[in-house]
This record gives C-alpha cells, structure tokens and sequence, in this order.
C-alpha cells in the first residue's frame, strides 16, 4: 500500500506514521527549522525500506553542500535502491538525479532535477535542492525561471507548503532585479508561514540591493523571533542583519552581532564561516578593528581544510588567512586553486583567471599595494556570477576594489566603482510617495500573475 504526503504525492509506506514524519521533517527543511534528520533517523530504523524518507534524508544531507556528507547521501541513496518496495516514478527520478549529485557532479544532479520538476512540479524536496543549487552554482535566471516552471498550474494559495514556493520565487525574482515583485511575494511567504525563514532572507536580500538598511532593519528585527533559533538560516540572516547597521555605520551593532549570532565554534557549517569570513572583511572595508577575530576565524578555516572544490568558499577563506596574516594558508589556498585548474575543462575560466586573482587581490590591499589590487580586481568583476552566491555575496569583490581605488587616491576609478554599486539601489521610498500603488496594496494581484 501507498501512502500520500500533504502534498499528494505518493509514498512507497505502507506506515501512516512514516508518512506524518516525513511530512513534519520537510516542513522542517523547506523552513530551515531544527535538525530534520534527527527526526527520520528513527523512522527509517523502524522501516528500512522507506524510499521517500531515505530520498529525504539524502537530500538534507546534500543540501548541505559540504563534501564529507556527500559520501554518507550515497549511502542513503543505496539504501533506497535496495528497498523491497516497488518505487514511484517520482522516487525513482529523484534516486536518479541525487546519485548523480552524491558522486560529486552537481551540475549534472542538477540537469536532472530539471526534467524530474517538469514531471513532478509538487516534489517541494526537489525544488527546494534544485534553488539552493542553482544559487551555489552561480545559475541566477535559474533561482526564478525553475519556479516559475512550477508553480502556475500546480499551486495555489490554498495548498499546504504554498509559501515556500512565493519564498523562492521572491528569492529568484530579486537576484534578477525585480525588487518590488520580490518584496511583495517575500512579505505574503511569511504571512502565510512565519516561519519561511527564505522568505524573510529574500526580503532582507532587497533592501541590501536597494540600500535600504533603516527598512531592512525592522523588517528583521520584526521576523527576528521566528528564525533566530533552531535555524539553519539563523547565520546568514543574521549576516544581513549586521550589514544593515554596517551601513548605517552602527559599529557596536555590528561586532555585537558577529560576537553573538555570527561567530563560530568548532562545529561549523562552511556556509556559516563564509558568512562570518564576509562580514569582518566588509567591516575592515568600513575602518572597523576587529582584533583577534580574525585569527579566530582562521582557525576554523584551516580544520575546515577542504580547498579547491568551490570558489565561492575559497574566496571567503582568503580574505580571512590573509587578514590573520597566515601566510602559509594563502600559499595552500594558491596550490588548490593551481590543482583546480587543471582538474575540470571549466576549472582554468573560474580558478586561474578568476580566483588566483583574487587571493592575490586581497593579500595586495593589505600588503599596503592598493593600486595591484584594482588592477586584479577590476577585469574580475563582469565574471564572477560562475563563482555561486547572490550578487549580495559576491559584491564583497566590488566593494574591496572600491576601497583599494580610494586608498590610492584614485578618483576617477572611486567614483566609477561608487557608481557601479549605486546602478540597482533604486529610490522606492521615493517613487511610491509619488504614487498610489504599493507593494503592500499589491501583494495579492502579484501572488496571482
């Protein structure tokens, strides 16, 4: 007998409570919420040829992105081809797209995520891994167009996990420049569920592009009780928080946020140190002293220790060792992102041309050569969307070749960076004082177009 899950989909179970966990755990991953695999552990002890809930399990651990759970998703995955149930189509295509992931080819895993979202545009699992995939791969239309794909024709307000589709959709719609959209869908996510901890975040994401941190500042002290605990979103939300009151140049605020909510201990997600990494970088950018911080930081880097594998992290890694003065981390960095070079037909575009420059880059703004930096920074910064992140995070790339043109007294260049930050931070205050719409008025007729 097959069981369904809220969303209607079938479940090779033939035990209700298999079922109701495995609901109650995804709920729990598409709102980032306490530690869904601590819930299906025992489930899956008591029915071992459970497919979905090991689908699940493998995909948690993948969503991740970090290389050491990539072997024990496998073991999952194996798990749930040995099943003496009989799978669904669905969970035979998403066994298929995730073995792939697990093997180490995630743009490949993601290749199949698109066809198995064509035919199963409910699997609320495969579309939460394919969004956070695309934005780790830099693929930005994507973060917008897959949902897109889904949600007219097979959502709609009235279905239970709705929100988390308009919260990825907000998401998507903001890292391709549609603000206003962004924020209306992003502020009804979290209407329907306060605990979207996404939505919250693609909000915040609009008010950092559209220099609104007064905004962005009561919108997340306002969600702040929902996402602060128990979250996997919880660093990174803080991160915006923190470069909210950067901007207002609130220092106290923001070395008491890193202290409290951003600083890490010895059991880190990669994802949290690069948010940690990004945050004392951009306040060093803002003159603020950060004293033993960084080498605190470097030292959760160098257990981290796995370099080469994504730009993206390695970026962030740089900025600390070369901060903390760790001369011989820089020179490791250097060698993994030779080996990565050579490794992958794409890895001489992203390694040599783009991230030995910028190690290089950095180490030249505090070796006191602010000039080398701009003229290793510069021609990075029309390609650095193959690297991954939101354009927030990788924008930490304009902002130092904006103080290394300062701090050489270059003024024309000064300006012209200055200018490139301002293009997208439009003036809505502004324009919607001159009119009669508004976000908040619209939101309904936004979620329904």
């Amino acid at each position: 007998m097959k069981l369904q899950d809220q969303h209607g989909l079938e479940l090779s179970t033939s035990f209700a409570s298999s079922a109701t966990a495995y609901d109650t755990a995804l709920d729990l991953f598409n709102s980032w919420r306490m530690d869904p695999l601590a819930l299906l552990a025992p489930v899956l002890a008591d029915d071992p040829d459970f497919i979905a809930g090991h689908l699940l399990q493998a995909g948690l651990m993948l969503s991740a992105f970090e290389l050491p759970l990539f072997a024990a998703a496998a073991e999952s995955l194996k798990l749930a081809a040995a099943s003496r149930h009989t799978p669904t189509a669905r969970e035979q295509s998403l066994l298929a797209a995730l073995t792939v992931w697990a093997s180490g080819d995630m743009d490949a895993g993601l290749s199949g995520l698109d066809r198995h979202l064509v035919d199963h545009p409910r699997d609320l699992l495969a579309l939460q891994l394919a969004h956070v995939g695309d934005l780790v791969l830099g693929r930005t239309t994507m973060l917008r167009d897959r949902i897109a794909r889904v949600r007219r024709g097979h959502w709609s307000e009235e279905d239970a996990g709705y929100g988390y589709v308009l919260g990825m959709m907000a998401f998507g719609l903001e890292e391709n420049f549609a603000f206003e959209r962004a924020e209306s869908l992003g502020r009804r996510a979290v209407e329907l569920n306060a605990h979207d901890a996404w939505a919250v975040h693609a909000v915040a994401h609009v008010c950092e592009m559209q220099g609104r941190a007064a905004d962005g500042i009561t919108w997340m002290n306002a969600t702040r009780p929902a996402w602060r605990h128990d979250n996997g979103m919880a660093v990174h939300n803080h991160w915006h928080l923190a470069l909210m009151h950067l901007a207002q140049g609130d220092r106290p605020a923001v070395l008491a946020l890193y202290d409290e909510a951003v600083a890490l201990t010895a059991d880190v997600l990669t994802m949290n140190l690069a948010d940690a990494s990004s945050l004392l970088w951009r306040a060093h950018l803002r003159g603020l002293d950060v004293g033993s911080r960084w080498s605190a930081l470097a030292q959760h880097w160098r257990a981290q220790g796995v370099w080469g594998s994504s730009a993206f992290f390695d970026m962030h890694a740089a900025m600390v060792f070369v901060a903390a003065g760790d001369s011989a981390a820089v020179d490791a960095l250097r060698a993994a992102a030779g080996a990565a070079a050579t490794a992958t037909p794409s890895g001489d575009a992203i390694w040599r041309r783009l991230m030995l420059p910028v190690i290089d880059g950095f180490a030249a703004l505090l070796d006191g050569q602010p000039t080398r930096c701009t003229e290793l920074l510069l021609p990075l910064l029309p390609l650095t969307q193959p690297m991954g992140g939101s354009h927030a995070q990788r924008q930490v790339l304009l902002l130092t070749a904006l103080e290394a043109a300062r701090r050489s007294g270059n003024r024309a260049l000064t300006e012209a960076l200055a200018a490139e930050q301002a293009v997208h931070r439009i003036d809505v205050p502004a324009l919607r004082r001159n009119s009669t719409s508004t976000p908040e008025r619209n939101t309904r007729a936004l979620v329904a177009a």
